[in-house]
């Protein structure tokens, strides 16, 4: 049988979990913004109101804003990189 939109949004949610604790951030980034255009394609095809698009809603908006705190991380530690490889040159 087929796995539901809502299915396949939760196991996208659930790898992403996983990656992000496992440290594979750039996949858990990926992961996430894959589960919210599941989440989001739900809510577009429920009906106005409903309480479960509010939930969707808000757990989407944690994802994105995970992905936000990843992506800054990520951006942070290749400054950091380059900074240790330019000292290393300048010591050289």
């Amino acid at each position: 049988m087929e796995p539901t939109t809502l299915q396949k949004a939760i196991a996208v949610a659930q790898k992403a979990s996983e990656e992000d604790q496992a440290g594979n951030y750039e996949e858990a980034i990926h992961s996430y913004k894959h589960a919210v255009k599941y989440f989001l394609h739900i809510v577009k095809r429920e009906p106005q109101g409903k309480d479960g698009n509010q939930k969707i809603r808000d757990k989407c908006k944690l994802y994105l804003d995970r992905v936000e705190e990843l992506q800054k991380y990520l951006e942070y530690k290749k400054v950091v990189t380059k900074m240790k490889y330019i000292i290393l040159v300048v010591q050289i």
